[in-house]
């Protein structure tokens, strides 16, 4: 909540960094993604939607971005998004999270919370190119969060957590296109990273329509797609191994000065 509540900060000092600064271009916007959770962890032991009942629900993203005119210099652009979900389900007795084994025959009730939140630190340059915009740099993701599973057998509560708390550097794709005298833009990005067995992937598509409001600030509606696939490896990351994807649809609204 801190990170978010830090870009959104940033955000809302658009004018007057803009008045300061008149050769940079400021980028600021937020956006509502409705998140479905699926795949499965431990080997495929437990399913995420079927098994744990994991539900993550409409989930905020913000972010803010400076962009000038010298090559050497690559842009910057800090987005934080919210990615949690919990649920209450049952596992069976061999199901193993983190080095402890449900201690029972048969099903067992557990209850999961999967935190996959995130900032990113992006660094990129842009291709000097009309109507079609072409950005590639790296990100850093900076990962704050958890999974945890909580079960009771015969009176004995058995909590375990693996915590996500590591920087990620992805490489960072951005290409869209603005349509002549339409207001329309058209958009994708994508940050990936695949080492071994394991890689993460985070693909968006959206287009956006930016309003003939205010001169000299550009605000957007902003509709679009996001899939995030994170393939953990039991070697890279202890006894827990992971397929998850996070998707889902957006909403929100982008500022351009």
């Amino acid at each position: 909540m801190k990170k978010f509540l830090t870009v959104a900060a940033l955000a809302a000092t658009l004018p007057q960094a803009a008045s300061a600064l008149p050769l940079v271009d400021l980028y600021a916007g937020s956006y509502y993604w409705d998140q479905t959770v699926s795949g499965d962890v431990v080997n495929g032991k437990a399913d995420l939607e079927d098994d744990l009942n994991l539900d993550a629900g409409g989930q905020g993203v913000v972010y803010v971005a400076f962009e000038h005119p010298i090559p050497v210099i690559p842009n910057v652009k800090i987005k934080q998004t919210s990615m949690d979900s919990s649920g209450t389900g049952t596992v069976d007795s061999g199901f193993n999270f983190d080095r402890t084994t449900a201690a029972a025959v048969g099903d067992v009730a557990v209850k999961s919370v999967l935190d996959l939140s995130h900032t990113d630190y992006t660094f990129y340059w842009s291709l000097p190119l009309p109507i079609v915009t072409f950005d590639f740099g790296l990100t850093a993701r900076q990962f704050d969060g958890s999974m945890s599973v909580i079960d009771t057998v015969n009176g004995t509560t058995v909590s375990e957590q693996a915590d996500f708390d590591f920087v990620v550097p992805m490489g960072y794709l951005n290409a869209g296109i603005d349509i002549p005298l339409t207001g329309l833009s058209l958009a994708a990005n994508l940050n990936t990273i695949s080492y071994g067995d394991t890689s993460m992937t985070d693909f968006d598509a959206n287009m956006t329509y930016v309003l003939p409001l205010i001169p000299l600030l550009d605000v957007g509606i902003s509709a679009g797609y996001r899939s995030f696939d994170l393939e953990l490896d039991e070697a890279d990351f202890g006894d827990l191994s992971a397929s998850t994807t996070v998707a889902g649809p957006y909403l929100g609204i982008s500022l351009h000065l």
